[in-house]
């Protein structure tokens, strides 16, 4: 008998403790299964949207004017908001690096308002 000429399948068909990955001994890769990528799929969905969707849904029919929203319109008000958020305190915090500093604080806000013309229809609201 020869060694090591036995099969040509390189794969350790073995299950480890977290499922059924196999190891391609070829390859040095793992291969995941079905329910690993479903999972991962799950969590990235999960993480879509950091503000809850019924608060916003909530805010949004305070408005007179607004007696049904869809889920989608719901959807999109939320990620709007995020990304608009996000903006808002990146370009806050490059004063906030400016000042040496590394808490961003109110006047870091309103520095980033004045220099933006595409915020300028927030000048003033954080006078109070």
């Amino acid at each position: 008998m020869m060694e090591g000429t036995e099969g040509t399948d390189n794969t350790d068909h073995t299950d480890d403790l977290a499922g059924n990955n196999w190891k391609d001994h070829a390859s040095g890769k793992e291969v995941g299964s079905a329910q690993e990528e479903t999972e991962h799929e799950e969590e990235k969905s999960e993480r879509i949207l950091r503000l809850p969707l019924a608060r916003v849904k909530h805010i949004m029919k305070i408005d007179p004017d607004v007696h049904f929203a869809s889920q989608e319109a719901v959807f999109l008000i939320t990620k709007s908001t995020e990304l608009f958020i996000e903006s808002l305190a990146k370009e806050a915090y490059t004063y906030t690096t400016q000042g040496k500093r590394r808490t961003l604080q109110k006047k870091d806000v309103d520095n980033a308002i004045e220099s933006a013309d595409c915020l300028a229809f927030l000048e003033g609201v954080l006078d109070t």
